[in-house]
């Protein structure tokens, strides 16, 4: 085991921060060229193709045509059964980020038929790697010395690529995956800038509040869900600092004085680090206002009443009306899916069945509990949502940094549980709050470990390599039965699949 645990810690010395930082940027370089690769693999069903058709993928080329023209319609042809008609005109609810995306292949290509969804996709995915491992290194460097253990830094390496959400959502890069892998990137963003904050130094500087209301801006035009988790967050840090900073000042009996709170308070209204995070949250929620309302006459409403194909399912019309879009009664089935699959198995099963239409819109496959994809996740998150709420080992104002951040990403983890439907590609909505709990639970177990004999050391070690290994083949599994599963790939490549996964057949009614 000693060697094992020594040929893990010179895989991972390039992260180290005791190598010059030349190499280690080259290492990080490599590693991501050789990530991108892999994905296109997989996203590619192995052709390597970058440039092909995928399902509803000109919608947000016709997004970026029509909004370059003022309108906020998407041609019907494009977005099909996913279009909600109003007017006699077909509208579409996903975010216009990944269509402003688009402007740089202008001057490249036909923009209206270019097939971007797979490069768009992947690039999202390689960066959302890329800003977890970062914050993954950021955290093992702020470690004491003695509780640096290179060996768990590189299964930790592993597990961040080769298992998790983003990996098996690789199935095809439909119009679905494109903006919730470009949140989730968002939201790994926000928290690097998070964990930066409060471990590697004194605060927030003022680039790094700028930062995070952007990130929110961006989030909340690309996808609802995370945009509100992080406008969440990044309002409550900026409420914290400027409590911190000015506010406070004024407390005590000098309140009781007239003029006394406006006096202290007015140095506020004149700091940068304040005000221009705020007008940047403006900007964007106006942003957001304005498509609305071109889209639906109210800028508040982010979605159509229903899609074609939804209109097409009077049970799921019937669920939605009778429950809402969103219903807190939801959230123990929500939770039940999402933890371990069991709804779907259950969904066609006397008496559960008609409970189960009558208050979900849709359950999706395929069942399986995150405890196969990605346990370490799940141990880890545990651990550091423990330490922050009843053993804090973190000077208070880490601590109230990283508590006001997971309170705001609990906000999407909510409304996911909440929402009408349920489904595998969701479980990316909840990774902005579990992977910022479980670097923090990472950095616990770490120090943990430096005041423990080298037998427990060992065993961790053992254990976390297991762990690893399950979540590494669990998600890969996934990734192959999602295949299967999934309309938007190719036929010759689900069948070609189909006797790893022979349980598809008979559960989705699929066609040899």
């Amino acid at each position: 085991m000693t060697r094992i645990s020594a040929g893990i810690a010179r895989i991972c010395s390039p992260f180290s921060a005791g190598i010059p930082s030349i190499f280690r940027r080259r290492f990080f370089v490599a590693l991501l060229a050789v990530i991108a690769v892999y994905y296109l693999f997989l996203l590619s069903n192995g052709t390597f193709q970058i440039f092909a058709p995928e399902m509803l993928d000109k919608v947000f080329n016709s997004m970026l045509v029509n909004l370059s023209h003022g309108d906020f319609t998407v041609d019907r042809k494009t977005i099909g059964f996913e279009a909600s008609i109003q007017d006699g005109k077909a509208y579409t609810y996903f975010g216009v980020f990944p269509a402003l995306l688009r402007v740089a292949a202008i001057p490249f290509t036909d923009i209206a038929h270019a097939e971007l969804a797979r490069l768009s996709c992947l690039a999202a995915a390689v960066l959302f790697v890329a800003l977890q491992l970062w914050a993954l290194v950021v955290v093992h460097n702020s470690l004491p010395i003695e509780s640096r253990r290179p060996g768990f830094l590189a299964i930790m390496v592993a597990a961040t690529v080769l298992s998790g959400p983003q990996l098996y959502i690789l199935a095809a890069a439909r119009i679905y995956h494109e903006p919730i892998l470009w949140s989730a990137a968002m939201g790994a963003a926000f928290n690097l800038i998070i964990l930066r904050a409060a471990l590697g130094g004194p605060g927030f500087s003022r680039r790094d509040l700028v930062w995070l209301a952007v990130l929110a801006g961006v989030a909340l035009n690309t996808r609802v869900s995370i945009g509100v988790a992080l406008y969440l967050g990044a309002t409550l840090l900026l409420l914290w600092v400027a409590w911190g900073r000015h506010v406070h000042l004024a407390s005590g009996p000098s309140l009781l004085v007239r003029g006394a709170l406006r006096h202290r308070a007015s140095p506020l209204v004149r700091d940068p680090s304040i005000v221009l995070p705020i007008l940047i949250l403006c900007f964007f929620a106006v942003a957001a206002s304005i498509v609305n309302f071109g889209r639906w006459g109210n800028p508040l409403k982010f979605g159509g009443d229903s899609t074609y194909w939804m209109q097409r399912n009077s049970e799921m019309i019937a669920a939605i009306r009778n429950y809402g879009t969103f219903d807190f009664g939801r959230l123990w089935i929500g939770a039940l899916y999402y933890a371990t699959g069991i709804p779907y198995l259950l969904k066609n099963v006397p008496p559960f069945a008609d409970f189960l239409r009558a208050h979900v819109a849709g359950i999706e496959a395929p069942p399986f509990t995150p405890m196969l994809t990605n346990p370490i996740t799940i141990v880890l998150a545990a651990l550091g949502l423990y330490r922050l709420c009843w053993k804090p080992d973190l000077p208070a104002s880490a601590l109230a940094i990283l508590r006001l951040t997971l309170i705001g990403h609990a906000s999407a983890v909510f409304l996911i549980l909440a929402y009408a439907y349920f489904t595998l590609r969701y479980r990316l909505d909840l990774a902005p709050f579990m992977t910022l709990a479980a670097l923090v639970g990472y950095r616990s177990f770490s120090i943990i470990g430096a005041h423990t004999s080298e037998t427990w050391r060992r065993r961790s070690l053992i254990i976390a390599v297991a762990f690893c290994i399950i979540g590494i083949l669990g998600s890969h599994y996934i990734l192959l039965v999602h295949k299967v599963w999934a309309i938007g790939v190719p036929m010759e490549v689900r069948r070609a699949l189909l006797p790893f996964a022979p349980f598809v057949h008979s559960a989705s009614g699929f066609e040899q």
